[in-house]
């Protein structure tokens, strides 16, 4: 037997009053088309990424992550070996 549908209650004044929360935008990031790529790494070389993660975002007060540093990175050694 299925249960009866619960009525809503109104809020509490407290909370009435307050504004709703922002939502964080979902889906991906704007610009050029990506995909995501998962790849195996050493744990010594993780270590050391998040180590220098830490160190820029102490330095700058921007907040990244290993995606963008791993990407950046790729960018540049592929910029020196093989220029387009």
């Amino acid at each position: 037997m299925a249960t009866p549908p619960r009525r809503p209650r109104p809020a509490p004044p407290a909370l009435q009053s307050q504004e709703p929360a922002a939502r964080k935008k979902a889906g991906r990031p704007p610009g050029p088309p990506t995909t995501v790529v998962n790849i195996r790494i050493r744990r010594e070389l993780l270590a050391r990424l998040d180590r220098y993660i830490d160190r820029l975002e102490s330095r700058t007060g921007e907040k990244t992550n290993r995606a963008m540093i791993a990407t950046w990175a790729l960018e540049r050694w592929l910029d020196e070996c093989a220029p387009e």
